[in-house]
């Protein structure tokens, strides 16, 4: 199955929107204005929106709708999240289970935001 980013910032709020964990959930215009100056990619398997990822600078995070957690992630879509020399994400309570899947990926856990950082040598 390929899983991929696809440019449709429309779609990816809507189903960011839907995915996400909410502790406190705010309206849809207000979860749209918040994502204003963020690069939303809708996360796709075979042509199927299944989540959404947020982009900005070196940080990113994703929503994953429920009946494709733990099981949505590949090599490719991988490369395309942590493309960058650093990376930065957070874990939402309740997904600590990608601490470790993040630690193997080579993300430090500084205090609860995780940073991978490539050398190239220089």
């Amino acid at each position: 199955m390929a899983t991929r980013l696809v440019p449709n910032r429309t779609l990816a709020v809507r189903v960011g929107y839907v995915a996400t964990d909410w502790t406190q959930k705010p309206t849809p215009e207000a979860y749209e204005a918040a994502l204003s100056d963020w690069d939303v990619k809708v996360i796709a398997r075979d042509g199927l929106a299944i989540g959404a990822a947020y982009f900005k600078g070196p940080e990113f995070h994703v929503s994953i709708l429920p009946e494709w957690r733990r099981k949505w992630l590949t090599r490719g879509l991988l490369k395309e999240l942590i493309a960058e020399p650093v990376s930065v994400t957070r874990v939402t309570e309740g997904h600590e289970y990608m601490h470790g899947i993040l630690k193997r990926l080579g993300f430090e856990d500084r205090g609860g935001v995780f940073v991978r950082e490539v050398s190239h040598g220089h």
